[in-house]
């Protein structure tokens, strides 16, 4: 009859805990790269839609842009 603790040697087997810090800072980095892209693009795209000088775009751009004659300098109409 053969005992169970043949062909084991008993000893301790220290665990692997150092293992995965590579993948973890990489992540890290690229997590924080991913924000600060996001962010610059946001800042340097975001227009307020209480700004008077984003567009309106239920109007034509050609009609929007084109500077509004003001009454100094329009011509005078003669009846």
């Amino acid at each position: 009859m053969a005992s169970h603790g043949e062909g084991h040697v008993a000893g301790y087997t220290p665990a692997r805990t150092n293992e995965g810090w590579g993948a973890a800072i990489f992540i890290c980095l690229l997590t924080a790269a991913l924000a600060l892209s996001a962010y610059v693009i946001h800042v340097k795209t975001y227009e307020d839609f209480t700004d008077p000088r984003s567009r309106d775009l239920s109007r034509p751009a050609a009609v929007h842009e084109a500077p509004a004659a003001s009454a100094a300098t329009a011509p005078a109409v003669q009846h």
